[in-house]
């Protein structure tokens, strides 16, 4: 999946590579990897990191995605029809989802100028990949 401005450009993107035991998940932006590991109960809940530090993770069960390490933020979010990421009541991403016969979706990604695009790549992924994979109610 890959994330592009308005203008065509690319933003970053989310890969993911299958070898013969080995499935990995990671975000590639400004030429660095960033890591995904499915993790918690029933490993609905995905930590992000830059090398060994966790940058981002999220909890599922509180609806929430968390930055860590110094300066931390806590963001909510819902996955409905709509999907959206808040801080502070100011709705900081919205995903709209275009569904195409037999192709895959494009999703339409409204963000707040302050939203670093890590964060909008890792909520991209979850909210369109691992919380539809364990029952996303679609409203």
């Amino acid at each position: 999946m890959v994330l592009i401005s308005e203008t065509q450009h690319e933003i970053g993107r989310i890969t993911e590579t299958r070898k013969l035991f080995q499935y990995e998940e990671y975000i590639v932006l400004n030429s660095k990897k960033y890591n995904m590991k499915n993790v918690g109960f029933l490993k609905n809940d995905i930590e992000l990191f830059d090398a060994n530090t966790v940058v981002y993770f999220t909890d599922l069960a509180k609806e929430r995605i968390i930055k860590s390490g110094q300066g931390v933020r806590i963001y909510y979010f819902t996955l409905k029809k709509t999907r959206q990421l808040i801080e502070k009541g100011k709705v900081l991403i919205e995903i709209q989802e275009e569904k195409r016969w037999f192709k895959e979706p494009i999703f339409h990604v409204e963000v707040d100028d302050s939203v670093d695009d890590l964060l909008t790549l890792l909520f991209l992924h979850y909210s369109t990949k691992e919380f539809n994979s364990i029952g996303g109610d679609g409203d």
